[in-house]
């Protein structure tokens, strides 16, 4: 198996497969989230102001990323870059959005029978993590189309593993086993990343960046999925929202 750092292959071979993953990807936020909507709208207590306007910013950011891929699809390269700058300035706004969010609703329900523990701010976070290391990467590679576009979809589908979770949730409840906490929360990234690979080693076209990509978010994964189950980590984060103010 031959492992590029550049293409060796015309960059329109590359576009669809782009879509493909994209359009998986909505489909994990669309049933996840889709059929908790109910349950978000009638929270008791109420979400915190910060929730509503994450759930407003990253939705406008997926479609902000999508838009990109289309347009580059559609021939618009030119204002496709243009366009970029403004998606990677937004999205360093939806890092500072998506754990403010998390922390405040975590705190607000951290008595609430039944929420979610203080621990999980290790895998609520995973995602951010992983995005805000990946975008600025895969900005500085936009010379390079085929690395760019590849770990940009990386950037953008590793946040999938909330929606993922909530729609395995709708058939399944949260395990308590560590594999089966990573697999349920983390599983949707992994399942992209595996399709991802398949894709490109069959038309021997697996990138260095890629795989180093790859190996962050399934890395940053794990490691959420292990401070999960760390005592240590539970007093830590308890503290935090115990002290966070929403």
């Amino acid at each position: 198996m031959e492992i590029h750092t550049t293409a060796s292959w015309p960059a329109r071979d590359d576009r669809r497969a782009a879509l493909v993953w994209l359009a998986i990807f909505w489909m994990f936020v669309g049933v996840g989230f889709g059929f908790d909507l109910h349950n978000y709208f009638h929270e008791q207590p109420p979400v915190p102001r910060i929730v509503h306007v994450h759930a407003i910013a990253t939705p406008l950011w997926l479609l902000i990323a999508t838009a990109l891929v289309l347009m580059v699809e559609t021939g618009n390269v030119r204002f496709h870059r243009r366009f970029g700058w403004f998606a990677a300035g937004y999205a360093a706004l939806v890092v500072i959005i998506a754990p403010w969010s998390e922390l405040s609703w975590q705190a607000l329900n951290l008595k609430t029978p039944g929420s979610l523990p203080p621990q999980f701010l290790s895998i609520a976070f995973s995602g951010v993590i992983c995005m805000t290391i990946l975008l600025p990467c895969g900005v500085l590679m936009r010379r390079n189309s085929a690395a760019h576009r590849r770990v940009l979809i990386l950037a953008t589908i590793c946040i999938s593993d909330a929606g993922f979770a909530r729609m395995v949730g709708l058939f399944l409840p949260a395990p308590t086993t560590f594999i089966g906490t990573y697999l349920f929360y983390e599983g949707g990234n992994l399942l992209l990343i595996l399709l991802m690979f398949l894709w490109d080693w069959k038309r021997n076209r697996i990138m260095k960046q890629f795989l180093w990509g790859a190996f962050l978010v399934t890395a940053v994964g794990l490691a959420a999925t292990g401070l999960y189950f760390n005592e240590t980590w539970k007093e830590i984060t308890r503290s935090w929202l115990e002290g966070w103010t929403f």
